[in-house]
Order: C-alpha cells, then sequence, then structure tokens
C-alpha cells in the first residue's frame, strides 16, 4: 500500500469512527437538550463537537501534521462554519417543515457536509509544505 492509499484507508477509517461517535453525541445532546427547536439545535451542538473530535482524530491519525494545532484547529472552524450553517438550514426545513424523522435527516445533513468537509481538510487544513532541500 504506497503513502496516498495509507492516507485514504486511515481518512475512511477515521471518518467511520467520527459517523459512530458523532451519531452518538448527537443522540445524548437530542436527549439532555430542552430548547426548541429540540432537533436541530442537538444537530448544532453536536456538529460544533464533531469539529474538535474529527479535527484532533484527522491531525493525528490521518494526516500526521506537525504544524501548530491553534492554527490548523481555526482554519478547521472556518472551513466548518460555512457546512454548519448549510445543514443548519437543511436541518430545520426538513425537520421542521417537511416534518422528517430527525435521526433520517441527522443522516442526509451528515453526508451533505462530509465528503466537502474532508476535501477542504485535506487541501486547507492539513496541507502538506512543500520543502525545499
Amino acid at each position: 500500500m504506497n503513502n496516498q492509499q495509507s492516507e485514504t484507508f486511515r481518512m475512511l477509517i477515521i471518518a467511520g469512527i467520527g459517523v459512530i461517535l458523532g451519531f452518538l453525541t448527537y443522540e445524548v445532546m437530542y436527549y439532555v437538550n430542552p430548547f426548541s427547536p429540540k432537533a436541530t439545535l442537538s444537530w448544532i451542538a453536536a456538529f460544533v463537537i464533531g469539529i474538535v473530535r474529527q479535527h484532533a482524530l484527522h491531525r493525528k491519525f490521518t494526516f500526521s501534521h506537525k504544524g501548530s494545532y491553534v492554527k490548523s484547529l481555526y482554519k478547521a472552524f472556518v472551513v466548518d462554519v460555512g457546512a454548519l450553517i448549510f445543514s443548519t438550514v437543511l436541518h430545520l426545513f426538513l425537520v421542521e417543515v417537511l416534518q422528517f424523522h430527525h435521526r433520517w435527516v441527522w443522516g442526509i445533513c451528515l453526508l451533505s457536509t462530509a465528503l466537502i468537509s474532508l476535501i477542504f481538510l485535506k487541501t486547507y487544513v492539513f496541507k502538506r509544505s512543500v520543502s525545499s532541500t
């Protein structure tokens, strides 16, 4: 397995772990959240927690990033805030207007943001620096 294949494999494993942990986080947030709209507010809280969690996992296991943690986390938040806004509007519309079940909507919103987030993480947050030798 070459380095590119190895990175892709690690990315998929970490993404899978993130999906499981993200769903559990969402379920806990949904259970303890007393505010309305319950499902959408739970999505927002779980998403923000997920940014930090997935950033740490990808930084350590997928990309083996050696740069500043705070700088790369800041970049991850910048990248993911657009995904958060888009997915929150989508979530609110699907749950509150169309009355879709909140767990189905969690999956729809996750799929709508995951690929975009991974692409931006790789190209913007954890991009490899070119070193001259």
